[in-house]
């Protein structure tokens, strides 16, 4: 009897253990944002909410950059981190971009840096 019950028992177990690892959720999705320049004299960057980004947590994002307008470009610059588009071009451009915790990131335009910028933390 012993030795019917534990090939069983083992046989459950796997069983189990297999059914749990396809019931736990895969990797999570990489959080986007979406970054915004013009139409205009506007520069944003927001969640995939909507809400204005402020602080965010530390980690991989996708960022799509929607860059409506030929004056703009949009930057974002921190620790290890600068990437643009092209002023004189428009159109959609994804980028994967890794934040630290507790330090500090800019965004801009380039040729309007002093009206079209904004910044936040990752915490």
């Amino acid at each position: 009897m012993t030795r019917t019950i534990l090939p069983l028992a083992a046989a459950a177990t796997a069983a189990a253990i297999s059914a749990l690892a396809f019931a736990l959720p895969g990797a999570a999705a990489t959080p986007k944002l979406v970054a915004t320049v013009g139409p205009g004299d506007t520069i944003t960057l927001r969640t995939s909410a909507g809400a204005p980004v402020r602080s965010l947590r530390a980690g991989v994002y996708t960022v799509v950059v929607k860059d409506s307008s030929d004056e703009h470009n949009f930057r974002i610059v921190g620790p290890g981190l600068n990437k643009a588009t092209g002023v004189g071009s428009t159109g959609t451009v994804t980028w994967k971009v890794k934040l630290v915790r507790g330090k500090g990131y800019r965004f801009q335009c380039d040729p309007h840096s002093d009206d079209m910028r904004g910044v936040f933390r990752a915490r």
